[in-house]
């Protein structure tokens, strides 16, 4: 998977969250009424996010820390 694909599916959740935040600003603003269930999804999809790009952070780490412990590939010369 694409370093852009992982990032597009690291920011699904936040745009799933701020479509909910939005409806119910919507329906708030209809009815004087908060859905504090639909708000709790928002927070839900947030805090994903939230796991998603720190899982990918602490992979990203890990791939870099891997790289520097590992022993230096040997050139190769032209080959006769």
């Amino acid at each position: 998977m694409s370093r852009s694909s992982v990032l597009l599916i690291i920011g699904i959740p936040w745009a799933t969250a701020v479509a909910v935040v939005l409806m119910v600003t919507k329906i708030h603003a209809n009815s004087g009424r908060v859905h504090w269930g639909l708000l709790g999804s928002a927070c839900i999809c947030f805090s994903i996010g939230c796991l998603a790009r720190t899982s990918v952070g602490l992979h990203d780490l890990a791939q870099a820390a891997r790289r520097e412990a590992a022993p230096p590939v040997p050139e190769q010369g032209p080959s006769k």
